[in-house]
C-alpha cells in the first residue's frame, strides 16, 4: 500500500451499498502494514488557518458511539477527536491569506444556489475502520456526499488558488468520505491497532444522523486537534435560512 493517492485507492463496488462501503473501507485498512504518523504526515505550518467545507456533527447518539470506540482504543495510545470535533471533510478552498472576504461571499452564493435543490439526507455512520494515519467510521451512502463534494468543488474552483482543491473533469475523485475518531500519533507497525480496531466491530453498532446544513469553516490545528470556526451555514434545500458569519 502505497503512502500517497486516495484512500481506500479502489472505489468500492456500490456507493449506495452501506456493506459494500464498510467491506471496502475494511479490506483497505487491514492490508496496512505500517500506520504514518498524522501529525507529520499531515504538514500544517504554525499559524495557518484554511477554509473547508464542513458535514459538522453533535448528535448525542453518535458522540457516545465515538466515545465508546475511544474508549476501546485508548491503550493504543492515539489522539482521540473531542466530542465536539466530529465533521466529514467535504472539502478545501485554500488558506485565508489566499481567499478574500469578497470571494467568500461569492463561495457561499454560489453554494447556496447549487445546494438549494439539494434535500436532506440520513447518513448510516459505522463500522469502524482506519486509514494510513487514523481510525474513522464508515459513513454510508456515499452518494450524497459524492454529489456534495462535486457541487462544492465547482465552487471553491471559482476562487481558490489551490488547483488541488478541485475536481478535474474526467479525471476519477479523491474523494473518500469517512467520518474521523482519533488520529495516529507515531509511526509504529499496523498489526496491534487494526486488531484492536477489530475487536470493537464484533458489535455492529451503527448510527443514523441527519444531513441538513453544509458549512464554510475557518480550521486551524491546534496540538494535536482540529478546531474550527464556522464562517458560514448554508442549509440544504432551503437557501433562504443561509447565513454568513
Amino acid at each position: 500500500m502505497t503512502s500517497s493517492g486516495p484512500f481506500p485507492r479502489h472505489l468500492p463496488d456500490s456507493t449506495s451499498d452501506p456493506e459494500a462501503i464498510a467491506r471496502n473501507d475494511w479490506e483497505a485498512f487491514a492490508e496496512i502494514e505500517h500506520l504514518r504518523d498524522h501529525w507529520s504526515v499531515k504538514q500544517w505550518p504554525g499559524g495557518r488557518a484554511g477554509y473547508y467545507w464542513y458535514l459538522t456533527f453533535d448528535d448525542p447518539d453518535l458522540v457516545s458511539f465515538a466515545a465508546e470506540c475511544q474508549r476501546g482504543l485508548a491503550l493504543t495510545g492515539i489522539d482521540a477527536v473531542p466530542p465536539d470535533g466530529l465533521h466529514i471533510t467535504l472539502g478545501s478552498v485554500g488558506d485565508t491569506t489566499a481567499v478574500t472576504d469578497e470571494q467568500v461571499e461569492t463561495l457561499v452564493s454560489c453554494a447556496s444556489e447549487r445546494l438549494s435543490e439539494v434535500k436532506p439526507f440520513d447518513l448510516t455512520i459505522g463500522p469502524l475502520s482506519g486509514s494510513r494515519s487514523a481510525i474513522r467510521f464508515s459513513v454510508a451512502p456515499w452518494d450524497p456526499l459524492l454529489d456534495l463534494h462535486r457541487a462544492l468543488s465547482v465552487c471553491s474552483g471559482e476562487v481558490s488558488p489551490d488547483p488541488t482543491s478541485r475536481d478535474v473533469p474526467g479525471v476519477p475523485s479523491r474523494f473518500r468520505p469517512h467520518l474521523g475518531i482519533a488520529y495516529n500519533n507515531t509511526d509504529r507497525a499496523a498489526a496491534d491497532v487494526i486488531a484492536a480496531v477489530a475487536a470493537l466491530r464484533q458489535t455492529p453498532e451503527r448510527i443514523s444522523v441527519r444531513v441538513d446544513t453544509v458549512e464554510l469553516v475557518v480550521l486551524r490545528r491546534k496540538g494535536r486537534c482540529y478546531r474550527w470556526d464556522t464562517r458560514a451555514a448554508i442549509a440544504l434545500g432551503d437557501a433562504a435560512s443561509n447565513s454568513v458569519v
